[in-house]
């Protein structure tokens, strides 16, 4: 059995992201699963499966890696209706068990990203929002109108108790704006969250064509707003990255499909844009065809890493294809190195890099395969040595067991 860390993985439960009554997305996961791997993929084992926990699609490790925080992507969590959650697990990072700890509601719906500050203080979530319609009626000149509403963007942030437990929401950060599409952009879709250790917060906003920035402010628990930086019409960011030691941000467009380098100011929250490059790759053949009413010959943007060495990026997209790009770390310029296929029918999802830099897991929700690829640590170069099964899986985090 592989010793030397552990994977764990989480997923999506059905997804109704276009359709009311069918989900676009039939989820199979119900809970997470944790895999042990030696780091030369010689075995990938599983060792702990936790259910009963909702569509919990993304996840976080606390600093001390006692505790595991995910998302709840849903609208209706409990069937409450108070759209999305966040729950908790303690884990063992010698053995690789995992127990539910506790939940929250979200106070947003469609809880799309969780991260934690260094310090294990705080827990921010991205809450997408809900593409639908929800409408109620007043009157106007006499005459009953509908008054159409959508979800709120939001990000949240709560305090996490010295045990490790989720506690209250401390604050809420609603955002605004509407980009090209009539369903995807026609409100704010936050869709992930970042910080970093000077607790500056960055915020795709894939439904608003913007990257909000922010400040943690620790001692009034409370979100900061810097600046609402407007980016290309129609590129709706989604994922973001520091690149650690300097101040350069990437940031992967969803529809767009384009990898983005930016400086930051991070005294006004400015980003200066210095590369824009295309992660679509003709020589990563897809058998996707239509998802969601939507061509996928010309490939969205989905998630960004940077490798231990801070050279080195990795992107994926619905082709379905690994991209690797290489970064000047003096002037933050992007040059794109090689495509791989993920070796995936259908589109990939989350990308996790070990610590080492050996190995590049990716999630393939529509094959049920988590597919764990070798690094070549020369040239970057990935290929694949092992794939298991996993329910619709979509996050991927790894753990260390203590030192021996």
């Amino acid at each position: 059995m592989g010793n030397d860390f552990f994977a764990v993985a989480g997923g999506f439960s059905d997804q109704n992201w276009v359709n009311v009554r069918t989900p676009d997305i039939k989820g199979r996961c119900d809970g997470l699963t944790v895999f042990s791997i030696d780091s030369d993929l010689s075995h990938v084992d599983e060792v702990c499966q936790v259910h009963d926990i909702e569509s919990p699609s993304t996840l976080a490790i606390s600093p001390d890696q006692k505790f595991i925080y995910t998302s709840n992507e849903t609208h209706d969590y409990k069937e409450r209706g108070f759209g999305g959650g966040v729950t908790s697990f303690t884990l063992n990072k010698n053995n690789g068990q995992v127990s539910f700890f506790n939940e929250n509601f979200a106070f947003g719906s469609a809880t799309a990203y969780v991260t934690v500050d260094k310090t294990g203080k705080f827990l921010l979530a991205a809450n997408c929002g809900s593409k639908f319609y929800v409408s109620r009626y007043e009157k106007i000149d006499g005459e009953l109108m509908p008054v159409v509403l959508r979800d709120e963007g939001v990000v949240t942030l709560f305090e996490i108790l010295p045990g490790g437990k989720i506690g209250k929401c401390l604050d809420r950060l609603v955002l605004e704006g509407k980009g090209a599409d009539p369903v995807e952009h026609a409100s704010s879709h936050p869709h992930s969250v970042i910080i970093d250790d000077d607790d500056f917060i960055v915020i795709p906003d894939k439904g608003s064509d913007s990257i909000c920035t922010a400040r943690l402010d620790r001692k009034e628990g409370k979100i900061r707003k810097l600046k609402i930086n407007k980016h290309l019409f129609a590129s709706s960011p989604r994922h973001a990255a520091f690149v650690s030691g300097t101040d350069f941000l990437l940031v992967q467009e969803e529809f767009g499909a384009h990898l983005n380098s930016f400086r930051i100011n991070r005294e006004t929250g400015e980003l200066t844009l210095i590369s824009r490059l295309d992660t679509y790759d003709a020589s990563v053949v897809s058998s996707q065809g239509a998802f969601c009413g939507v061509d996928m010959t010309r490939p969205w943007g989905i998630d960004v890493q940077v490798h231990p060495n801070g050279r080195w990026i990795y992107t994926d997209n619905t082709q379905p294809a690994i991209v690797q790009f290489e970064i000047n770390r003096e002037t933050g310029e992007l040059k794109k190195l090689g495509a791989f296929n993920a070796c995936l029918e259908k589109m990939p999802r989350g990308i996790q890099i070990d610590r080492e830099g050996k190995v590049l897991a990716v999630s393939g929700p529509l094959d049920d395969k988590l597919n764990f690829f070798a690094i070549d640590q020369n040239t970057g170069a990935v290929n694949l040595v092992k794939s298991v099964y996993a329910p619709t899986p979509t996050a991927i985090r790894f753990v260390y067991p203590e030192e021996k």
